[in-house]
């Protein structure tokens, strides 16, 4: 399994880190990732309601760093970045961000966290931040972790 690439599938939990201009960092929770290009780019999706601080830091230094993990399995990868992108999520893809939640739902549950917990982080709206990825790295606990994926 410490072989097989990364999926951006469903059951995802998500963070978002960014840092103001004199380097204060700050953290919010994603609720969707998604690339089509194989990690070249990616969007990220943050809830509008928590999202004030980190896309005013985006606005200032255009980086983040986003962490996705697979809570059941304990593997995890860290993209960083460029911001190309802040926009409020289109009506689309509302459906998305909604069928992330609920696939994080049943993996936290699988692992005792109840549903309703889950499906109680706020996710919409939510703004779709666009970025060009520029390093990954592995984040899985292991000998392995921290190292560069690319």
């Amino acid at each position: 399994m410490a072989d097989a690439p990364f999926r951006l599938d469903a059951g995802l939990s998500i963070l978002v880190g960014t840092v103001d201009p004199q380097g204060e960092p700050s953290c919010c929770r994603a609720v969707a990732l998604t690339s089509v290009d194989d990690l070249a780019t990616a969007v990220v999706y943050v809830p509008v309601a928590t999202a004030h601080e980190t896309i005013q830091n985006l606005a200032s230094t255009k980086r983040l760093a986003v962490t996705a993990s697979h809570p059941r399995e304990h593997r995890a990868m860290q993209i960083k970045g460029t911001t190309t992108e802040v926009r409020l999520a289109r009506e689309d893809e509302q459906a998305l961000v909604r069928d992330r939640i609920e696939a994080l739902a049943n993996v936290l549950d699988s692992i005792g966290v109840p549903k309703r917990v889950t499906r109680g982080i706020t996710h919409w709206p939510a703004f779709a931040i666009g970025m060009r990825i520029d390093q990954v790295f592995e984040q899985s606990p292991g000998p392995n972790a921290g190292s560069r994926l690319r």
